[in-house]
């Protein structure tokens, strides 16, 4: 039996690396105890504080803890390796019956709610004995094993170094194995202590992974500390969303075939082979984030769905296997050169991450009681409400996806753990958090506090990104942003707005521009990104061509095409350049950046080499060579916005004015930022408009200024500039230097 303090614990520990297909058993099935201390500060004095949990069925009389100063507690408890929840009891003998209360731990890190906590719009662990908290909970490793944890990381553009400390196990450790980069060292450990010092370059991304292994071959968990030696903020990323199974087949031998019912529905060939090769042409975009769907291995045959249909799991939210990639996609080799190869480009890299359920294929779907009882979420209960909305947190999106029951702590553990060892072996820079609504708000409470302990040591500068999906209003969605929940998630609202104001000319330019400059007033503290499209919903080219999504009105799948010469291009056009002029994370759907047509669910997922679109092919101009004047002025639109973002800090922060409305289909903005200053105009009116107004009333200079998106100049007249907008364009005006 070993010592271990809980202390330890809250800053982030993790179980060993290990196979993950099964969630772990009970801990208390282990024959192995730790000793684990407890420990509580009390803001009041008080006569007695106990400690309860599954350990001791929630008795305070059993595990009592002693002070040891001015309104602190201590506890010791003999655990086995695992994940247990826990909370204190507060006693005071001047209160009615000397009341027991149950206060959770305000120094924990972790979270298991027994409730639902879907409606709670400010959730949040206050552990005050006046709160109605979730339990906390503590994961013991085993003890026997060395513990390895990072201090401190110090570093300049010349270097870095890192200070940590090794906990031996059974067994005394006196040397760590570092990973740099790949390149395996060995450091000393002195009186538990050990220091690691490296080089680096500007510009690049640097993984360190450290593992301890005593005399006798025990084995620490791995700690990881990623470092960009960049400036890059999230506020500057633009964002690339790459379905894998759908941008490029980069490799034939791997392709296969579910035999589903229809072609949209089944694995169509593409792979991590194919994006890989695609990279020059998306750094050319002028995408600075990889967004990858979840490479997890997927069922191999078809099931049913929608519309008389059945389906592959070629999208990655059927997992049924956490270990392993997909053999449709390539394997774990190629993922990691893929990642590599985007990281020496200055791309980040997410990655889908699906913690709400598995597939009815992976192993641990065979034990019912990890999992919440059969209710599908189209289904209605006895009131008539569908359980979307009635048991959010606990419905299955289909019979065959079991719904993980977060409330089980093994469970809460295990989906988490998965998370972490994806981000830290795949040198990931962030997750997409796919169904946040449908998870306990303690499932990315801990999701946040383990990636943040276990690759963001204090000096590292590294923020690893949690970006969430919920599709809802701004109220849902701010419930689940926060400082200890996820860093921000898509904006629904807005796109919904913008396709009001350009599909369906319900909602005025300005009221659409006016709503993404609102970004920080809506989503205060988040980081938001904003979109045109994804994988849930109907393309908009089709949209605002034939005024429908609709994928099977006859019950029946169907395939949009390309249209003829449309205004649907310019259209599309006019949206990406308010998106791309306003605060936020522009996230760019794949396909999206050509206009490519798709009704809804599943025929928004169509192959881009269906519409002989190769991105494989080299740069923009070389792809944009190949297609159709529409898609081809699509993306040239596309590729000139962001490098105006890049290049202009104004068109993603600073301060905004209106320059110009004319109705509901013009409005004309000035945005500037210290001495960067642009002029954007839409125009989606069907008539050409002609503005002409002052310079200095804006504090604008005078001279000549360029349109970014059509290389135009307009030479301002004294004080004024004039120019003209065509029907259904934009204009991105900035000085000539």
């Amino acid at each position: 039996m070993r010592l271990f303090w809980i202390v330890l614990c809250t800053v982030g520990c993790s179980k060993p690396a290990e196979t993950t297909d099964s969630v772990s058993s009970d801990p208390e099935s282990s024959s192995e105890l730790c000793a684990t201390v407890f420990e509580y500060t009390a803001d009041q004095a008080l006569d007695g504080v106990g400690l309860i949990g599954p350990f001791n069925n929630w008795d305070p009389t059993r595990h009592p803890l002693v002070t040891t100063g001015e309104n602190t507690w201590q506890v010791e408890v003999e655990l086995p390796p695992g994940a247990h929840p826990y909370m204190f009891t507060e006693v005071t003998n001047w209160t009615y019956d000397q009341a027991e209360v149950p206060v959770c731990d305000p120094s924990a890190n972790l979270a298991l709610c027994e409730y639902s906590t879907a409606y709670e719009s400010n959730w949040s662990q206050e552990c005050s004995p006046e709160a109605s908290d979730c339990a906390s909970m503590v994961v013991v490793p085993d003890c026997t094993q060395p513990v390895v944890s990072i201090d401190e990381v110090i570093q300049d553009n010349e270097r870095v170094a890192i200070h940590g400390r090794v906990t031996d196990g059974l067994f005394p450790v006196e040397t760590i194995r570092v990973s740099i980069d790949g390149e395996q060292e060995q450091h000393a450990v002195v009186d538990g202590v050990f220091h690691v010092e490296h080089s680096t370059e500007p510009n690049q991304r640097h993984h360190i992974v450290i593992t301890a292994e005593d005399q006798e071959g025990g084995q620490s968990a791995p700690v990881a500390t990623p470092i960009w030696t960049d400036r890059f903020d999230w506020a500057e990323a633009v964002i690339y969303h790459a379905l894998i199974d759908r941008v490029a087949n980069g490799n034939t031998d791997n392709d296969g075939s579910a035999n589903t019912t229809h072609a949209i529905t089944d694995w169509a060939g593409g792979d991590i082979a194919g994006l890989h090769a695609s990279l020059p042409f998306l750094g050319d975009l002028g995408i600075n984030t990889l967004w990858l769907s979840n490479p997890q291995s997927a069922p191999s045959d078809a099931w049913p769905g929608d519309c008389n249909a059945t389906y592959s799991g070629y999208h990655g939210f059927w997992p049924t296997d956490y270990d392993k990639v997909d053999p449709h996609l390539g394997d774990v080799d190629a993922l990691d050169a893929l990642i590599e190869a985007a990281h020496n480009r200055g791309m980040r890299v997410i990655m889908d991450w699906v913690g709400n359920h598995v597939h009815d294929n992976h192993p641990s779907a065979a034990d019912d009681d990890r999992f919440h009882p059969t209710a599908v979420c189209n289904d209605r209960g006895g009131d008539g409400v569908s359980n979307w909305d009635r048991i959010p947190e606990e419905c299955w999106f289909t019979n065959y996806l079991p719904d993980w029951d977060h409330s089980q702590a093994a469970v809460a553990h295990t989906v988490v753990d998965m998370a972490l060892e994806w981000a830290r072996d795949r040198k990931l820079d962030g997750l997409r958090v796919d169904a946040a609504k449908h998870m306990s708000k303690a499932v990315l409470f801990n999701l946040r506090s383990t990636l943040d302990a276990n690759l963001s040591p204090p000096g590292s500068g590294f923020e690893f990104i949690l970006i969430g999906e919920t599709f809802d209003g701004a109220d849902a969605i701010n419930a689940s942003i926060g400082p200890h929940l996820l860093h921000g998630q898509f904006d629904f609202p807005l796109y919904w707005t913008i396709r009001d104001a350009f599909v369906y000319d319900t909602v005025s330019v300005a009221d659409a521009v006016n709503q993404a400059a609102a970004v920080a007033d809506i989503y205060p503290g988040g980081q938001m990104s904003t979109f045109l499209g994804n994988l849930d919903v109907g393309r908009f080219l089709t949209d605002r061509h034939e005024g429908s999504m609709n994928v099977c009105p006859d019950g029946e799948l169907r395939q949009a095409g390309w249209p003829e010469e449309s205004e649907a291009y310019d259209r599309l056009r006019l949206a990406w350049t308010l998106l791309f002029t306003q605060p936020g994370m522009p996230m760019v759907y794949y396909g999206d950046e050509f206009g490519i047509p798709g009704y809804g669910d599943p025929d928004n997922r169509q192959p881009l080499w269906w519409h002989d679109i190769n991105t494989a092919a080299g740069s923009v101009a070389d792809v944009a060579s190949t297609l159709a004047s529409g898609p081809a002025r699509v993306v040239d639109t596309l590729r000139r916005l962001t490098a105006a973002r890049a290049a202009h800090p104004a068109l993603r922060g600073g301060s905004q004015e209106n320059f110009w409305i004319d109705g509901d289909g013009l409005v004309g903005t000035v945005h500037t930022l210290d001495d960067d200053a642009a002029i954007v105009v839409l125009n989606r009116n069907a008539t050409e408009a002609s503005l002409d107004n002052s310079l200095s009333y804006f504090d604008l200079p005078e001279g000549t200024w360029v349109d970014l998106l059509s290389d135009e100049r307009f030479e301002s007249d004294g004080d004024r500039i004039r120019f003209s907008v065509p029907p259904n364009t934009p204009r991105v005006l900035v000085l000539e230097p």
